[in-house]
């Protein structure tokens, strides 16, 4: 019977520079120019793909429904029912790749999500599409590490934090482009464009995976029985925790009795969890890592700059749909927040530091708050090209947050110990995910419940007495009278045209409203975030300098 952590297989004979970090990941041999600009290119590739198709079907969900028929509530759950398998997937993923090797690993995910994107060709129900999109968050699960591990060959060691940053960051990318060709792609070919254009890429990336592998690694046996148990347990906490935060605001938090019964299962799997972990010689989650306070405090500051980043995809998105604007109308919008995330990326890995990891951090907040406060402005005139900067804002600090935010965690991670890299890759996936689902939900919410108010609001002002009202009612059933001869349903069609624009005047408000709360967010988190910094700060300065840790004469091994 192997032992946990004994190495599988032998393993070349390195050089110092060449060995890889820990089991799972690939060595660093140094490769001539051209493998390494191949290697980049593969990563970008790899990252795109990655984000790009959950991306394409999220800002698409309306076509997709017509097509299929689907209700919202089932709309819904195509999106949601993708994260609910990525963020489950990521507890077995780094396992996977210790035990198994970094090669088997990519070329077994890459053709799973392959196979699946080109079974979403044959869609012709829901069931159908549910299970597929649930597939595809499982093979999706592994992409961003694949772009990492990819990008690391493509530099040298000496800009190996940069290459950590651009490989993490490249899947950012996927939003702003899919809102930027989705309009050419259900021209040519209607939804079907879109998981053709989905299924290719994975394709190209099995192929450019097969031809150029990565370096191998390390080996080791990993997996125990009681993964299993744990993997039920957390997973299926996991995924219901998802559940309700995407399907909430749908079918409404006071409606639907299931919300309840999930969150309250969710509650008890993730304790049931937690406890089996706290017990195990060698759990997945490093439970007392977690509990304590400096990784709580990262995990929520990651989680509350996913919560306030949500401006871009709920708020000006949303503001968009709410004044009218098609697609089309959007591509130069999104044009400039795909430059900004290019330019937040590159300028992120180009700089990053340990004297500039603080001050990117907390410059991203405040570019964010910057942002919102200028979308707050907004009104029923407001066109694409007047959030040029705020989302260009916007766009930039979700690119240079990435970068710091990780390498913070790498830190800690390296203070713990290299034993608890499954518990880092999975809490601050789970961070980012939970952040993200959670900031989405609670302003769409937010924003409907305002949208509410304001229209009760406006309602009271527009009395039909009032002469303007009387004047504007008139004016509009004029603009019937050349196809509509009977007054009384002139009359109609003018009252419906003018509660549409009230409606339309409220939701605009809703969303102003809804800036200024992330902005107001943004700033208290600002705040937060650099006090604990100045406290760290102080601490280290306070405390005696480490000795330089002497250079590695094996392989490390993880221990968890």
């Amino acid at each position: 019977m192997p032992q946990h952590g004994e190495q599988i297989g032998p393993v070349p004979d390195w050089l110092p520079h060449e060995r890889p970090l820990m089991p799972g990941s690939p060595s660093t041999p140094a490769f001539p120019t051209h493998f390494r600009i191949i290697h980049g290119l593969i990563s970008l590739l790899i990252g795109i793909t990655g984000s790009l198709g959950t991306a394409l079907v999220s800002v698409n969900l309306p076509a997709i429904q017509g097509s299929l028929g689907l209700s919202p509530v089932q709309g819904a759950w195509l999106t949601t029912i993708y994260v609910m398998t990525n963020i489950s997937m990521n507890l077995l993923l780094v396992k996977y790749r210790q035990q198994f090797g970094i090669r088997r690993f990519a070329l077994v995910f890459l053709t799973l999500y392959t196979v699946t994107a080109f079974a979403h060709l044959l869609l012709d129900n829901f069931a159908m599409a549910l299970l597929l999109r649930a597939i595809s968050g499982v093979g999706a699960a592994a992409l961003t590490a694949l772009a990492m591990f990819y990008m690391l060959q493509a530099f040298p060691a000496s800009f190996r934090m940069g290459a950590l940053v651009l490989g993490v960051g490249v899947s950012q990318l996927g939003a702003p482009l899919a809102r930027l060709i989705s309009t050419g792609l259900l021209d040519a070919a209607y939804w079907h464009g879109l998981y053709a254009l989905e299924a290719c890429l994975a394709a190209a990336c099995l192929a450019a995976v097969t031809l150029f592998r990565l370096p191998q690694g390390v080996r080791i046996h990993v997996f125990e029985g009681m993964d299993i148990l744990t993997f039920g347990l957390l997973g299926g906490g996991l995924g219901l925790l998802v559940a309700v935060l995407g399907l909430g605001r749908i079918v409404w938090w006071f409606e639907a009795p299931w919300l309840g019964w999930c969150l309250a299962a969710a509650v008890i799997l993730l304790v049931a969890g937690a406890l089996v972990e706290h017990g195990r010689t060698h759990p997945l989650i490093d439970t007392r890592w977690v509990a304590t306070g400096a990784f709580l405090r990262f995990c929520l500051n990651v989680a509350l700059v996913r919560v306030i980043l949500s401006e871009q995809s709920v708020g000006a998105a949303g503001l968009m749909q709410a004044l009218g604007l098609a697609q089309e109308q959007q591509r130069l919008l999104y044009g400039v927040v795909l430059a900004a995330t290019a330019a937040g990326i590159v300028t992120s890995a180009m700089t990053l530091n340990q004297k500039t990891l603080a001050p990117q951090f907390l410059g991203s907040i405040l570019l964010i708050a910057m942002g919102s406060f200028l979308d707050a402005q907004a009104t029923v005139q407001t066109a694409p090209a007047n959030l040029f900067v705020s989302q260009a804002l916007l766009a930039f600090a979700a690119a240079m947050f990435l970068g710091p935010s990780f390498m913070f965690g790498i830190g800690q991670l390296l203070t713990r110990g290299l034993g608890s890299i499954i518990t880092f890759s999975v809490m601050f996936g789970v961070a980012q995910n939970l952040g993200g689902l959670f900031g989405a939900s609670m302003l769409g919410t937010l924003q409907t419940v305002r949208a509410q108010s304001h229209a009760v609001g406006l309602a009271e002002r527009l009395a039909g007495t009032d002469p303007t009202v009387a004047a504007t009612l008139q004016a509009y059933a004029g603009v019937y009278a050349p196809t509509q001869a009977d007054p009384a349903f002139r009359a109609a069609d003018a009252s419906a045209l003018l509660t549409q624009q009230l409606t339309q005047q409220a939701n605009v408000l809703a969303f102003n409203d809804v800036f200024l709360v992330v902005g107001v967010i943004a700033l208290l988190q600002f705040a937060y975030a650099g006090f604990l910094f100045f406290l760290l700060a102080r601490r280290m300065a306070a405390s005696p300098p480490a000795p330089a840790p002497a250079p590695p004469s094996a392989p490390a091994r993880e221990t968890a």
